[in-house]
């Protein structure tokens, strides 16, 4: 079980990739995932999730919706969220590019 819906996740982020630059939109598309539920350690006896929509290998960005961002860490088990190493911001605040 996750905080918001599939749905609602995928809203926000299509509203997300509304308001990045061609380049963000870019990289963004080789990063993006169908939406996977993932738990945080912490929280995985409360039966709640996170949705992770993008990865690159071990990194791996998510919706933190009980601070409503988005959230990027490395994780180390597939299905485990990481400590935060970026975020909660804005989706475009943690896609960059170098173009």
């Amino acid at each position: 079980m996750s905080l918001i819906t599939e749905a609602q996740i995928r809203g926000l982020v299509l509203v997300a990739e509304g308001e990045l630059s061609a380049a963000q939109l870019t990289l963004w598309e080789s990063l993006r995932i169908e939406p996977e539920v993932w738990v945080r350690e912490a929280g995985a006896e409360h039966g709640f999730g996170f949705w992770v929509v993008a990865r690159n290998g071990s990194d791996v960005l998510w919706y933190d919706s009980m601070s409503e961002g988005f959230c990027y860490g490395q994780a180390r088990l597939d299905g485990v969220l990481p400590d935060p190493e970026m975020g909660p911001l804005p989706l475009g605040k943690l896609v960059q590019s170098d173009g």
